[in-house]
């Protein structure tokens, strides 16, 4: 069934309806089903969605098979982690106020995910996830009108507007996580049976194969990699490293041979949701490892700043700082934006922008877009290189910029 042929029956399926939804609407509100940690039957979502229809054919009942094609497609974008808006929620680059009046595609697109995910019963949520579903709440609600923007963007409001724009798919991202899928990632006993068949048939001291899978695992940053990573480190957590294994050793996890394979593959598990929007999930695992080495060998903080920085944990932000002061890009480049969140375009956040600037003479112009950094990078890098940058960026520098709004315009600012 084409796109077209899909719009056109639901939108006259609506009409039939009693509460006649515009399209925009309807495409946001089945999205916005697909944040739900339960599945809605459409008998329970069809009259929150359209009240009652007044179908009296078989041609108009064929409108609810592309209703359910409409349906059907939005699940299979909540599931590929396709979660941009319609490309006519739009909005304008020279005022954003235009593309949020009455009846334009970007509100109404907003207030269908809003209605959905009134069905969330919030008493059942626990506090991570309580949390996802204000911060998306928080950015739709900013798009329903312009008497509601103008609360939230303030000054800079048509960069901010756009930047809130942007971030959408962050917010969207971390609420589908935590409310469907951060405990749904156990295996099942065939499931690791199959894999300890498949990869773990060796003797105890040939571990030239078990370095050659972790290699692979290790060089996969796709979602579909967290399944053989969980399956490796239940395997590991059901012979050496143990919960008692833990408990003895935390504090220099590091320094124990063993445990580096374990330690590599949790910061890489970490990577992953980061690099997919689930920020949240990656700061609780980056925290946990900061707690089993805090020395931080791997460098993990990095990654931690930044998730800090998206996901608004200002005070924990700052104790890393402090626990970790020392001259690096990326403690200089927390402490601006820090700085920046609490005071805007102020003497303290201007100190630190210019230790950026005397600390790497590329961040400005490469954050900004005035500079490029080359599409492979080199697996080092020396201080005020351009390579430093890019292992900046690589850690979600960027994003973290961007959720922090008029931040990167800030920073251009002569």
């Amino acid at each position: 069934m084409s796109p077209a042929k899909i719009r056109s029956d639901v939108i006259k399926l609506s009409e039939l309806s009693t509460k006649k939804p515009d399209y925009y609407f309807i495409q946001g509100y089945l999205m916005g089903l697909g944040v739900l940690p339960q599945l809605l039957v459409p008998s329970e979502w069809h009259p929150d969605l359209f009240g009652e229809f007044n179908i009296q054919n078989e041609t108009e009942l064929k409108y609810l098979e592309s209703l359910m094609a409409l349906y059907n497609q939005s699940m299979d974008k909540i599931i590929q982690n396709e979660l941009k808006m319609p490309a006519k929620c739009s909005l304008s680059k020279q005022d954003y106020r235009e593309s949020l009046k009455p009846n334009m595609p970007l509100p109404n697109y907003c207030k269908g995910v809003l209605q959905a995910l009134k069905h969330i019963n919030k008493r059942a949520l626990n506090a991570l996830q309580k949390q996802a579903v204000d911060s998306l709440s928080g950015v739709l609600k900013a798009f329903t009108s312009e008497k509601a923007a103008a609360k939230v963007f303030g000054e800079f409001a048509q960069y901010n507007a756009q930047e809130y724009k942007r971030n959408y798919v962050y917010y969207m991202a971390d609420a589908i996580f935590e409310l469907r899928f951060s405990n749904d990632l156990t295996l099942s006993d065939e499931d690791e049976a199959e894999f300890n068949s498949t990869f773990l048939d060796e003797e105890p001291n040939e571990l030239d194969e078990l370095d050659e899978l972790l290699e692979l695992v290790l060089a996969d940053t796709e979602l579909k990699a967290l399944e053989p990573m969980q399956m490796l480190l239940e395997i590991m957590e059901s012979g050496l490293i143990t919960k008692q294994f833990i408990k003895d050793n935390t504090g220099y996890f590091w320094g124990l041979h063993e445990t580096r394979p374990y330690m590599m593959l949790r910061a890489h598990r970490a990577k992953i949701h980061a690099l997919h929007g689930y920020t949240q999930k990656a700061q609780s695992e980056l925290e946990e490892l900061l707690k089993l080495n805090p020395n931080d060998n791997q460098a993990n903080r990095f990654l931690l700043m930044n998730c800090l920085i998206i996901n608004k944990q200002w005070e924990k932000l700052e104790a890393l700082l402090a626990d970790f002061d020392f001259q690096e890009l990326h403690t200089t480049a927390s402490r601006a934006l820090s700085a920046f969140v609490k005071h805007g375009d102020s003497k303290p956040a201007n100190d630190y922008k210019k230790m950026l600037q005397q600390q790497n003479k590329h961040f400005t112009k490469i954050l900004t877009g005035q500079e490029k950094l080359k599409e492979q990078q080199p697996p080092y890098f020396s201080p005020g290189s351009k390579e430093e940058v890019g292992v900046y960026l690589d850690s979600l520098g960027k994003q973290a910029w961007i959720s922090v709004p008029a931040s990167l315009f800030w920073l251009r600012k002569k």
